[in-house]
């Protein structure tokens, strides 16, 4: 009976032992698990704090318009091959907006350029422009007309006071024809030229 008590006091020192040791194995993995699980949180943490101040930047960056930003429209008119370029106004509802914001207005449009100081967009149209106009002498006067897509008088647009009489022979015959001119701007270069 003594070798059995004995045995059993092993078995139950080998068992405390080995259940001693799961127990410390334990305690051990779970702080580890605690340690990395605070890292990680530590870590998160700072990522995202670090990805907040980017982002605080990149939103401070952004170019925004504004009521003094310039809004400069060119079109490109396939039947006729004029590109005509205008300058507008900023709309209201186009202030303060982001290029994706601004892109959302202008959807059939490329920007081609966006900052603060100016926005320029660019499109295509398969159409014929409106400047294309006709030079007439009429009793005398110059009269503007404008020209539709086959070159024919489509409305009178101005009535000048230049009197063709005090032009060069060359002038008053090409007037007397009609003389075909391509933009506002060369109408307006040619008549101050008449003047």
């Amino acid at each position: 009976m003594r070798k059995y008590i004995i045995f059993i006091l092993i078995v139950t020192l080998i068992i405390s032992f080995i259940l001693g040791l799961y127990v410390y194995k334990l305690k051990k993995l779970n702080e580890e698990i605690a340690f990395e699980v605070e890292y990680k949180k530590v870590k998160t943490n700072d990522i995202i704090t670090q990805a907040e101040e980017m982002l605080k930047e990149t939103s401070s960056n952004d170019n925004k318009t504004s009521p003094n930003t310039r809004l400069i429209e060119k079109i490109y008119y396939k039947d006729c091959g004029h590109l005509v370029q205008t300058e507008k106004e900023m709309r209201e509802d186009l202030v303060n907006k982001t290029e994706t914001e601004f892109r959302l207005s202008y959807k059939d449009w490329e920007i081609q350029t966006f900052t603060t100081n100016e926005v320029m967009v660019y499109k295509e149209v398969a159409d014929f422009c409106d400047e294309h106009f006709l030079l007439k002498d009429v009793a005398g006067k110059i009269n503007v007309y404008k020209l539709d897509k086959n070159d024919v008088e489509k409305e009178l647009v101005k009535e000048t006071e230049i009197q063709t009489k005090y032009l060069s022979e060359l002038d008053i015959d090409n007037l007397k024809k009609g003389m075909k001119v391509y933009s506002k701007k060369q109408l307006n270069q040619l008549l101050e030229d008449f003047e």
